[in-house]
């Protein structure tokens, strides 16, 4: 076979596998197109860097914007969403990361057990009691399970958790920060 009508055929093939990849989840019908469709729309989440809520700790008289994603752009200057975890106020985990600067989470490790966090979401308010800290190795992801530590259990209730380095000045370790929702479904803002 000539090498041109080789590039031919290779051409040919290429295109029927673009069309079938557009024509099959249309003809498959709502049992596949909606699903894909909602995956990548870019209005079904924030892009990263975008200010999504307020978390504020009273005890350590701080107020930050929260960032929807974690990557280093994004939480340069902010506290950020992990974007696999839960919205707040919502069943499952809502993990947040922030550096361990002044400004930032420095202090996170004078929470104690029964302290506020605050987290203001569109015209909701949050409030999260402290249950809780720990220190972890940097790969123990199971921190932002729904249910923090139990990657395969189902979450019932909603949650926060904060993350930072530990200690000051190294990523050897992180600090983490649980908190339980007090009034589900959120007081309104005032």
């Amino acid at each position: 076979m000539s090498a041109g009508r080789w590039t031919g055929r290779a051409s040919l093939g290429a295109g029927l596998v673009l069309l079938a990849a557009a024509v099959v989840p249309a003809w498959l019908g709502p049992a596949v197109a909606p699903a894909q469709r909602d995956t990548a729309s870019p209005s079904a989440r924030p892009g990263p860097g975008t200010p999504i809520a307020t978390l504020g700790i009273p005890r350590l008289g701080a107020r930050w914007t929260v960032v929807e994603g974690v990557d280093a752009a994004s939480i340069a200057d902010a506290p950020g969403h992990y974007p696999q975890t839960a919205p707040p106020g919502q069943v499952g985990n809502f993990a947040v990361a922030g550096h361990r600067v002044r400004g930032l989470f420095w202090d996170l490790d004078r929470l104690a057990r029964g302290d506020e966090v605050v987290v203001e979401y569109g015209p909701r308010t949050f409030t999260y009691t402290v249950t809780g800290s720990r220190v972890v190795a940097p790969t123990a992801v199971e921190v932002l399970a729904p249910v923090p530590g139990e990657p395969r259990a189902t979450a019932t209730s909603a949650v926060l958790t904060l993350t930072t380095c530990e200690p000051k000045w190294s990523d050897a370790r992180r600090l983490v920060v649980h908190a339980a929702l007090l009034f589900p479904g959120g007081e309104p803002t005032t």
